[in-house]
């Protein structure tokens, strides 16, 4: 009998309750297997034992945001390669602002987003770049 092959996993970094579970149900909907984290802190736990196919990234959160998780990510090797989606009621140009101030002080530049979307975007649109990124890590 084949092993039955796992379903792609999103790692959903998210502190607010209501939207954690509408992620969720949109991750589902996709026929991922969702993995939720209420704040920086837990997600970067979380990925310590189970490596997602996709970060969806909150940016305004309590203990650590989503721009310092994003910033450990950039810069661990084992992470780095992971595609992340931003999914913000932040303004893009505040975010991408942010991050040239932080790579002021650093090393090595933490890169621009790629995929920043708002939190009140179409669903559609959001599944659709949820895929994209999916596809992008599986073999």
């Amino acid at each position: 009998m084949p092993l039955k092959k796992e379903n792609p996993k999103v790692l959903i970094i998210e502190d607010e309750m209501q939207m954690r579970f509408y992620l969720m149900t949109l991750v589902k909907s996709l026929g991922f297997d969702p993995i939720l984290a209420k704040d920086g802190v837990q997600g970067l736990d979380t990925l310590k034992h189970i490596r997602p196919d996709t970060i969806i990234l909150d940016i305004m959160m309590p203990e650590k945001g989503g721009a310092k998780v994003y910033q450990e990510l950039a810069r661990n090797p084992l992470f780095k390669s992971i595609p992340v989606v931003f999914f913000s009621g932040v303004d893009r140009k505040a975010f991408s602002h942010y991050i040239k101030m932080l790579n002021l002080n650093l090393e090595h530049d933490i890169p621009d987003p790629g995929i920043y979307i708002a939190k009140n975007a179409d669903p559609e649109y959001l599944k659709e770049a949820i895929k994209t990124c999916v596809s992008k890590d599986t073999p």
